[in-house]
Formats: C-alpha cells, structure tokens, sequence
C-alpha cells in the first residue's frame, strides 16, 4: 500500500511541477547618472519561461522569437521608473546581454526629465509567482546607494535625497528578511526540518539534530558567500532532494526495522541514473552518483548492525546542513550583494534563516502538542506515514527533475 502510495504522488509531481524550482528569484543593478538610468536585470533562463503561461506570450513563440527575446519583451512593460511624479521612457529597446550559462542578462535605458525623488516600480513575475523575491541595487554615478528586497506586497524603491548614506541597520534588517522569506518559501528546506522532526522522538536528540543542521549550513553559507568555495548549484540543489528523499527512507527503515527495502531502492534508482548519464541523457559526473550510493548503503547499514544510530544520526544532520548551506549561500552570492558590507549581508541574511527555521520548528511543536493533549495519537501515526510518502516522492522528484536542469 506505501509503494502504490508513492508511486501515484511521484507520478503527480511529475505532471503538476514539470517547471518547479524550490525557489524563485531575481536581481538587478540600478545605476543614475543624472537624468539617465541604466538596468541589469538579472534571472535563470528557467525562471524567464515562467511568462510563458501568458497567452498573449506564449503566443510569440509563433513569430520566430526565443524565449530570451520574449521575456525581454515582457520586461520593458513590467519595469517602471519615474522622476518627481512623470514617467521616465525607454531610450531605446532593451538588449540582452552575454551571461554564465543558465543566465538571463538584460539591459534597459531610461531617460528622465529629472534627476531627483527618483521612483522604481518592479512588476515583473510577481503575479506569476507571488514567493518570487527581487534583489535590487541602487548606484549613483557608480557608487552603491542602498539595495532592497523587492516582494509581492512591496514592489517599488523609492530613491531621495535621504538615501544617499547607506544605513547599517537598514542593510541589516534587509538581509534578516531576504534571509526569513527565503526559508519560509524554501519549501524544500521546510520538509527536510520537518523531517527531522517526526523522525527523532527524544528531545535532547532533536535538540543536537536541528543545532547540528544549523552549524552545517552556517559554514557553507559563510564559505560560499565569502566565494572561498564556488558550488555547482545544479547539482546542489539535486543533492537537497536526495537529502529529503533520505530521510523518509530512514523513517520507513526504522517503521519495517529492516533496511533491505530501502537499499533496494537506492541501488535500482542509482542503476537508472547511472544508464541515463552513460547514455548522454543526464549530464551528472557517475563518481557523484556513486559516492551518494556508497555513503548511503554505508549508513543505513552501520546504522542498522551497530549501537551508533544517535551518533551516526548528528553527523547525518551536520552533513546535510552543509549540502542545504550551499543552496542559501547560492542565494545569498547571486544577489550581488555589496562587497564591503560582507558581514553584514552574511550575518543578516543567516539570522533571518534562523529565526524563519525556528519560527516553523515551534509552530509544528505547538501543533505535536496539541494532538497529544488531545490524545489524538492515531492521527498522529496516519499522518506521519502520510507525510514521509509525500516526503519520499518529492524528494525523489526534486532529485531527479534537477539532474536534467
């Protein structure tokens, strides 16, 4: 019944989520030089496709046009500007420019018939996707201005004579809640905290659990952000649903208290991916592949023989906080955030992680506790199972969707 559970939801995720990415994002560089004002806009290609549930832009496609060449399309009728209360036009037709593979880059010119109490207003896939988050910079004449988190509910940046002078608490604050909604739309992240949750029973244990995921992921963030270690995000990003997928494999393992089924699993799926790369259909290096095999037998079968499953669980955690640390410090560097405001950015950011993970750790406690006090306890066991299927199926899902991103 689990299996036939699985495979039903694999097969919708697959039907309903064929564009999903577990978060969605873009950036822009804004630099005035007097009355002239000049745009980068800044997305992954697979973000730009997202216009295409548009039909007046879905359209396009029939006149010869790309899907880069339509998105900028969509971009000159969905960013605005204006100067003491009039609009600013266009100087002319945005260009696209060369970027790293996998990138958007696109370029407009305003021109405006003032050079003070400057207003920006960003509409662009905001309405498509209201978790969408816009990281803009502001420079004048070259030097950084201010920079602000664009969301669905505030989606403009007003620019006066007052933000000339950086503010040290408004970068900060700006990064705690860049850093806060980007874990409470990750939901990627969210189910593998949740994970951990439901799968560790004792308190103290969970306690070293969710610090030790914590420590993980604060190193690699510090790492990346600081570019000491520049990750492959495709394949970071296919790791974290390899993560979630285990930990619902752990579950079920310690439910059948036999880890056979689950080794079973890995080695038929690892098989499957490990053809297709052969085969030239997915491009992931076969030693990657391999070595999530191997650590993953390895660990379910230490687990399984030996008295070291607490021991053997923190150091699980610790590592995969390292692996989910990646994915926030990919975030946090693709902003192109101010340089010099390294520690500010990096620590904002990071406290907004955390008060967002610990804000979703004690709402799902709340809620444990309730049903408990309410000895609903074969809601609690129906549930559980439910959600390590769901849990197993995305994650198996997210896994094999991002190889082929």
């Amino acid at each position: 019944m689990i299996i036939l559970r699985f495979i039903i939801l694999f097969i919708l995720f697959s039907i309903n989520s064929g564009h999903a990415h577990y978060f969605s994002e873009s950036f822009s560089k804004w630099n005035i030089s007097n009355q002239d004002i000049k745009v980068n806009f800044n997305l992954l290609e697979l973000e730009a496709t997202r216009i295409l549930k548009i039909d007046k832009y879905q359209k396009l496609l029939s006149n010869n046009l790309s899907e880069n060449e339509i998105f900028k399309i969509y971009l000159e009728k969905n960013l605005f500007v204006e100067s003491e209360g009039i609009g600013c036009d266009l100087k002319d037709d945005a260009k696209i420019l060369s970027s790293k593979e996998g990138y958007l880059r696109v370029e407009l010119n305003y021109k405006c018939p003032f050079s003070s109490n400057i207003k920006i207003v960003n509409n662009a896939l905001f309405y498509l996707i209201d978790s969408h988050i816009h990281i803009a910079r502001i420079y004048r004449n070259n030097s950084i201005l201010l920079e602000k988190a664009l969301f669905f509910n505030d989606q403009s940046i007003h620019i006066n004579e007052e933000a000339k002078e950086k503010k040290f608490f408004s970068q900060f604050s700006n990064f705690i809640h860049s850093g806060f909604n980007h874990i409470i739309g990750g939901y990627d992240h969210l189910i593998f905290v949740l994970g951990l949750l439901l799968l560790i029973n004792n308190f103290k244990l969970l306690f070293l659990a969710i610090t030790g995921f914590t420590i993980g992921h604060s190193i690699t963030l510090a790492l990346t952000a600081l570019e000491i270690v520049i990750p492959n995000i495709s394949l970071i990003e296919a790791i974290i649903g390899f993560t979630i997928m285990f930990v619902a494999l752990e579950y079920f393992n310690e439910k059948q208290n036999s880890p056979y089924i689950s080794i079973a699993f890995l080695i038929t799926l690892s098989t499957a991916l490990l053809i297709l790369s052969v085969i030239n259909i997915l491009h992931i290096p076969v030693f990657l592949l391999t070595g999530l095999l191997i650590i993953s037998i390895s660990y379910i079968l230490i687990k399984n023989y030996y008295s070291t499953g607490d021991k053997l669980l923190i150091s699980l955690t610790v590592t995969f906080g390292l692996i989910h640390g990646f994915g926030f410090g990919s975030f946090l560097m693709s902003t192109n955030f101010d340089t010099s405001q390294t520690i500010v950015s990096l620590l904002g950011f990071n406290l907004g992680v955390e008060i967002g993970q610990l804000v979703f750790v004690g709402l799902i406690l709340l809620i444990y506790k309730i049903l408990m006090t309410l000895k609903m306890n074969n809601i609690i066991i129906f549930s559980k199972d439910l959600f390590f299927i769901i849990t197993l199926s995305m994650g198996m899902f997210w896994y094999i969707q991002r190889l082929f991103i």
